[in-house]
């Protein structure tokens, strides 16, 4: 609701009308769950168990609500969410897709930086798409990136001579999934890795005080190296970790992340402290809380670690959040079934900077569609390579849609995209969550000739390296931008064309709450874990 609801918080803790809400796009409830968190009550040892609580707790809920509200049961319902809102929905949605008795009218589903898999998994396929992106990580050594490529498993080419390049690959740690478009074959699962770097630690052990949700999360430690230099072979302190020995590696050597502070959520975000969004402020003020029909015997507050089950005591049954729940990925190809066979579209979208939903690991386009079959063909046909523009006029990113799914990349920032990129977040949701918007989708011109509208660039393709200048420094909000050279970047560009063989590089630069819009249609925006619901 502080997001994008009709106040905006700001970061000084003064509010003011939101433009971009979507209370002007639609009617708009607000739902604090899971139970505990906002303004819901529980007893001590009442906490949900598992995904399959919160999910029976939440169809509960639309139950007893179409039943106060009848006309709510045959309109239009939108599921939306990011970060750890995209296990409620796909939870919930799945649930609902397949119920022979289901209490409304499902219409789309929308995710954001979908942890799909376990975030750490994610991180270690994406560690080399995350060094191509942020050389600033490895001080833009080209040998220290030719060691991560060998581990990550990569064609490696080696430049002898203008006209002669060898090569070899490497198979290391298995990352290096064979993507086609569409995709002739099954991928292969990808293993985890244990979870080395304090970074890790840092997520699952921190705590909040009530009402206090810090954006994002930082390591206050990292794993001391003696060496600048990094070999080809797996280091036996790492193996296939290399997200961690990539965040290591940073935190001991290269400048800003040296003290050790790493946004898992905005790589180029270096702000230390991050300011907060103490959304309990505004709530639990007298004048919010009487508007709202607010418990004064509660106080509403985030919960960042929800604790599933009633505790917090985490294990190897559960995920860094201490859920026990398996992870989307494991039914994936069931709730695109299910969603095919309700005509109920799906919305993913990724932002660049975000390293543990990264745009090139298993969420998303890289493998998770790719390795589906929807519409009797398994992936895309086609490379995501469509821009889209904001409202300003301003390219956000790109974006692809084939058979009843839509893909989209924000460029240039990390999560929770309302707050860091409202006038983009705003658009997108607008033209593709709520209308149609045919950009990037696949036709046929007057020549039989199969094409994107919208058109298609492959120096923005969904594998092209998309090479930050950037790096914002400050303590609560940006005070200063470490800007890297252009003839830097230009010789980074360089040397990943002749290293990777790709595309050609480029640079650049939650609440709970349930929606109705006047147009007929259900809203439901989830956000991160505990904080804000919406559906």
């Amino acid at each position: 609701m502080i997001a994008n609801g009709p106040m905006l918080l700001h970061n000084d803790f003064t509010v003011s009308q939101n433009s971009k809400s979507l209370t002007t796009l639609i009617d708009t409830f607000w739902v604090d769950q899971p139970v505990g968190a906002g303004f819901s009550t529980v007893d001590s040892d009442g906490y949900a168990k598992d995904e399959n609580d919160v999910t029976n707790d939440f169809i509960g809920f639309l139950s007893n609500l179409v039943k106060i509200f009848p006309s709510l049961a045959t309109r239009p319902l939108y599921l939306a969410g990011e970060d750890y809102a995209s296990i409620y929905i796909s939870y919930i949605s799945k649930a609902l897709m397949t119920s022979s008795n289901s209490p409304v009218m499902l219409q789309k589903i929308a995710i954001g930086n979908g942890m799909f898999y376990d975030p750490s998994v994610s991180a270690n396929l994406a560690t080399l798409s995350i060094a191509e992106s942020f050389p600033q990580l490895i001080k833009f050594e080209q040998s220290t990136f030719a060691a991560f490529q060998s581990k990550y498993g990569s064609l490696i080419l080696f430049v002898i001579a203008a006209w002669l390049r060898v090569s070899h690959r490497s198979h290391l740690c298995g990352y290096d999934v064979n993507l086609t478009y569409p995709q002739q074959s099954v991928l292969p699962s990808i293993q985890s890795a244990d979870r080395i770097s304090p970074v890790w630690k840092s997520v699952a052990a921190r705590e909040t005080t009530d009402g206090l949700l810090q954006r994002r999360r930082y390591s206050p430690l990292t794993t001391k190296r003696q060496s600048l230099s990094l070999s080809d072979a797996l280091d036996p302190n790492y193996g296939c970790s290399l997200f961690d020995e990539l965040v290591d590696y940073a935190g001991n050597f290269s400048f800003p992340w040296t003290p050790g502070v790493f946004d898992l959520y905005d790589v180029a975000d270096v702000v230390q402290p991050q300011p907060s969004i103490d959304g309990g402020i505004y709530f639990n003020s007298l004048q919010v809380r009487g508007a709202l029909h607010g418990p004064f015997s509660k106080n509403w507050t985030s919960i960042d670690q929800y604790p599933f089950g009633s505790t917090l005591n985490f294990s190897s049954a559960t995920n860094f959040f201490g859920d026990p729940s398996p992870p989307p990925a494991t039914f994936f190809q069931d709730l695109v079934n299910a969603a095919a066979s309700k005509n109920v579209e799906l919305v993913l979208y990724s932002s660049g900077n975000n390293a543990i939903a990264h745009h090139r690991s298993l969420e998303n386009s890289s493998v998770l569609i790719q390795n589906t079959t929807f519409g009797g063909t398994r992936g895309f046909t086609r490379k995501p390579s469509t821009h889209w523009v904001d409202d300003n006029g301003n390219v956000a990113g790109i974006v692809h849609q084939e058979r009843g799914i839509v893909y989209a990349l924000f460029d240039n920032i990390g999560s929770l995209t309302p707050f860091t990129n409202p006038t983009a977040a705003y658009t997108f949701f607008r033209q593709f969550v709520l209308s149609s918007n045919t950009t990037g989708s696949i036709t046929v011109d007057s020549k039989n000739h199969v094409v994107v509208l919208g058109g298609e660039d492959p120096d923005a393709a969904d594998d092209a390296p998309r090479v930050a200048s950037e790096i914002f420094l400050g303590a609560t909000t940006t005070q200063s931008t470490l800007v890297a050279p252009s003839a830097t970047i230009a010789a980074w560009v360089g040397f990943l064309e002749n290293a990777t063989g790709g595309a050609q590089a480029s640079t650049s630069g939650a609440d709970s709450r349930l929606a109705l819009s006047a147009g007929g249609l259900w809203l439901g925006v989830l956000g991160t874990l505990g904080v804000a619901w919406a559906l």
